[in-house]
C-alpha cells in the first residue's frame, strides 16, 4: 500500500486564551454540531480538545491496527472470513471489507454490508464493525445463530469508509469530517477550490432518474443560497457538508457503489453507522418514503430498538435534517433496505467506553443480518 503525499495546507484549530463553556456551545450551535441527545458536557470536552490540537486516540484503531486486525480474522478463520479491498482512497489507502461467509453462485445468499466512518472525527463507528465480525466468527463453534449467520448470508463490514480523513482528524484536526481530496475543480467558477468531500452527500448511482437524490430540484450548482436542507448539503467546498463537483466523484463513494450494487454481490441490506445522537433513521433524507416501504423499514427499526432497550428514536432521515447525496437514499432506490444508526452522544467519547458501546450495539447488527436473511432467503 503507498500513501500518497497531498500538498495541502496543514490546519490545527488555534485554542482561544479564554474560552467559557457557553462560548464553546455557541460555536458548536452555529456549526450544526448540536443534535438531539448530546452529551454536552463531553462535547464540549471533545470541542475543547480539537482546538487545542489534542485528541483522546488512545484505544481506538488506527488505520494499520484497523487493518491489521482484519487481517488477524481472515487468518484465524480461512474459509469463513477473507478481507476484500474495494477500492483506494485520494491519499492511496486501501478501502478494505471483511467479507464474512462464502459467496454461492449456484445458490447465491443475501448480503449485508455495515459500514463505519463516512465521517471522519466519528470514531467509534470504527469499532462497532469490527467487534460485530469479531463476535460472529468466535461464536461460530458455540452459538448456532452465529454459525447460521455466517453460514447463510454473505456480510461485508467496512470499518473505515474514509480512511484518509479518519487519519487526519487522529494526527492533525479531531474535528475533521470530510475526506482528504483535493478538489481543484470545483466546476464552479465563483467557487474556490478546497479540500474534502462530504462522501454521505455525494451518493449517486449514474442513473438519471436518481440524480434527484443527489441535487434535488431547486437546488442549482454554483450556488449557495439555495443548498438543499438549509445548507445540510452544500455546493459550498469549504462546508463540512460539501456534496462535492458531480454525483459519485469521490474514490470511496464509488467503491462502495461498486460493492453495493454489483449483482453480483445481491446486497439486500446496508446499515451504516454514524455519530452520534441514538437515532435510528430510514431514508429518504430528500423525499418522503412510500407507504408499502416505510412498514418494512418500521418493522425492521422496531426490532432493532427493541434489541438496544427502546432508547433510540426511529424516524426518517429528514426529520432530523433534509439531506440529498445520502448513501440510503441510493439504496432504497436500488431496492435495497438501507438504515443508519447515529450512535453514542459525542463524536469521540472516552476510549474506556469502546468494550461497553460496541458490546451493546452489536446485538443490533445481528438483528439487522437476522431480518435481511428472513426476507432474502437463499436461493
Amino acid at each position: 500500500m503507498k500513501i500518497q503525499s497531498v500538498a495541502t495546507p496543514v490546519h490545527k484549530p488555534t485554542p482561544k486564551a479564554k474560552t467559557t463553556e457557553s462560548e464553546l456551545v455557541q460555536d458548536l450551535v452555529k456549526q450544526g454540531d448540536v443534535t438531539a441527545n448530546a452529551d454536552m458536557t463531553q462535547l464540549v470536552k471533545e470541542y475543547r480538545a480539537s482546538l487545542a490540537g489534542e485528541a483522546p486516540q488512545q484505544g481506538y484503531h488506527s488505520y494499520e491496527e484497523m487493518t491489521a486486525a482484519l487481517h488477524s480474522l481472515a487468518d484465524r478463520f480461512p474459509g469463513q472470513a477473507e478481507v476484500v479491498v474495494l477500492g483506494q482512497s485520494a491519499e492511496g489507502r486501501d478501502i478494505l471489507a471483511l467479507r464474512v461467509g462464502t459467496p454461492d453462485a449456484e445458490r447465491p445468499k443475501p448480503g449485508i454490508v455495515i459500514t463505519g466512518c463516512h465521517h471522519a472525527r466519528e470514531w467509534m463507528t470504527v469499532e462497532v464493525p469490527l467487534h460485530t465480525a469479531t463476535t460472529m466468527l468466535e461464536n461460530y463453534s458455540s452459538d448456532p445463530a452465529s454459525k447460521q449467520r455466517v453460514d447463510n448470508t454473505v456480510t461485508w463490514f467496512v470499518p473505515m469508509v474514509n480512511p484518509d480523513g479518519y487519519e487526519y482528524s487522529r494526527t492533525t484536526n479531531s474535528w475533521w469530517r470530510k475526506t482528504r481530496r483535493p478538489v481543484s475543480e470545483t466546476g464552479c467558477p465563483n467557487l474556490k477550490a478546497s479540500t474534502g468531500v462530504d462522501p454521505n452527500r455525494n451518493y449517486w448511482d449514474g442513473k438519471p432518474e436518481n440524480f434527484a437524490l443527489y441535487r434535488p430540484a431547486g437546488d442549482t450548482p454554483c450556488s449557495t443560497k439555495d443548498d438543499f436542507g438549509g445548507g445540510k448539503t452544500s455546493d459550498n467546498p469549504r462546508a463540512d457538508t460539501y456534496r462535492g463537483p458531480a454525483g459519485g466523484s469521490e474514490p470511496e463513494v464509488q467503491a462502495m457503489l461498486n460493492l453495493e450494487l454489483n449483482p453480483a454481490n445481491h446486497i439486500k441490506g446496508v446499515l451504516d453507522y454514524h455519530s452520534y445522537g441514538e437515532m435510528i433513521l430510514y431514508p429518504y433524507g430528500s423525499k418522503e418514503l412510500p407507504a408499502d416501504r416505510l412498514e418494512i423499514y418500521r418493522d425492521i427499526g422496531s426490532k432493532i430498538n427493541r434489541s438496544l432497550g427502546d432508547r433510540y428514536d426511529l424516524k426518517p432521515s429528514s426529520d432530523l435534517y433534509p439531506t440529498s447525496g445520502g448513501s440510503n437514499d441510493l439504496h432504497e432506490a436500488n431496492g435495497i433496505i438501507g438504515l443508519t444508526l447515529e450512535i453514542g452522544r459525542s463524536f469521540q467519547p472516552d476510549p474506556s467506553q469502546i468494550p461497553a458501546t460496541t458490546a451493546y450495539i452489536t446485538p443490533a447488527n445481528l438483528v439487522f443480518i437476522d431480518e435481511i436473511a428472513a426476507r432474502y432467503p437463499q436461493s
